[in-house]
């Protein structure tokens, strides 16, 4: 049976001291993420590479229902789950309550031990999880300092996204370093880090309205750019990101990230002014400029954003 996001979640709450498995059952409402309490993670987490990115890690040739396969989608799902929880906290989107810290601690626990079966138990990445978590603290440190200055730059925006979102990557990285495919892994990181910004992009697009009442200042703000110069950049990214998932051979990821764009650009012609498609141009060079090199180099080390630019 193929693990889902929500036949997971099912099995650890499971496994959860009773006094918390309400909670946790609710726990997406609770959070403000689902619109109603029977909604799930799949009804949240509706873009398939955010609830099960090591399937597009995958060349073409492989078969999507292979126990390894499975055990890395289950340890992605682990870091959903508590990467989610921790992150509204820290936003202040949620109550700190003790309940809410010893679930964190709970789906922390389920997250190393999930990536450690994967990995065979025996291999020192399950490590990553640690540093991914101090990544992540720093990320949120970088965007509340800005958010209090009011002010922030394209570069310090792109590099606290990278550091917040880091740890979706790694069952997928483990994956392909479990394969004997470590050589891949340049082409899809540089992929992941494509999508990942391009989508926050879109977020924050989005959310900027919302931000502005709850922090007084919304992230388009900050970078001085107005929201439908974001959601321009986003569409630009994601365009990118099939270029590189491309170059690595990751068909299935290429395939979806191509249709993913398709759907933003179709949304940017439609509603995006020429003025903010130019903003939008710019921002999407700087950030892309910062994926490629956090990402680090690959054979060709080729850009992609700037030929999806200079198309246009």
């Amino acid at each position: 049976m193929n693990a889902t996001i929500d036949s997971t979640y099912q099995g650890v709450v499971a496994q959860l001291p009773l006094e918390l498995r309400d909670s946790a059952r609710g726990l997406l409402f609770e959070l403000g993420l689902a619109r109603a309490p029977d909604m799930g993670w799949a009804d949240v987490f509706q873009l398939p590479p955010s609830r099960d990115l090591p399937l597009f890690a995958l060349s073409s040739e492989h078969a999507p229902s292979e126990p390894a396969l499975e055990a890395f989608r289950r340890a992605h799902h682990g870091a959903c789950f508590y990467n989610v929880l921790v992150d509204r906290l820290a936003d202040h989107q949620a109550a700190a309550t003790p309940e809410r810290e010893r679930l964190a601690a709970h789906f922390l626990a389920y997250w190393r031990r999930s990536l450690a079966e994967a990995e065979g138990g025996t291999s020192p990445r399950v490590e990553s999880i640690e540093r991914s978590i101090r990544a992540w603290r720093l990320g949120v440190g970088l965007e509340q300092a800005a958010l209090a200055r009011r002010t922030l730059r394209l570069a310090r925006y792109g590099r606290s996204i990278l550091l917040k979102l880091g740890w979706a990557g790694l069952a997928s990285e483990s994956l392909l370093h479990q394969r004997g495919e470590s050589h891949r892994s340049p082409y899809f990181r540089r992929a992941f880090f494509l999508l990942a910004v391009g989508m926050q992009c879109v977020d924050d697009a989005a959310d900027s309205a919302e931000d502005e009442a709850v922090h007084g200042v919304s992230l388009p703000t900050a970078l001085g750019f107005p929201p439908p110069a974001l959601f321009s950049a986003g569409a630009l990214l994601t365009r990118a990101a099939g270029a590189a998932a491309a170059r690595g051979g990751f068909e299935h990821f290429a395939h979806w990230l191509s249709h993913r764009a398709q759907e933003l650009e179709g949304i940017r012609a439609r509603r995006i002014r020429p003025e903010d498609n130019l903003a939008g141009m710019v921002i999407a060079s700087s950030l892309e400029a910062v994926c490629l090199s956090v990402a680090g180099p690959t054979q060709d080390n080729t850009v992609g954003t700037s030929s999806s630019v200079s198309s246009m």
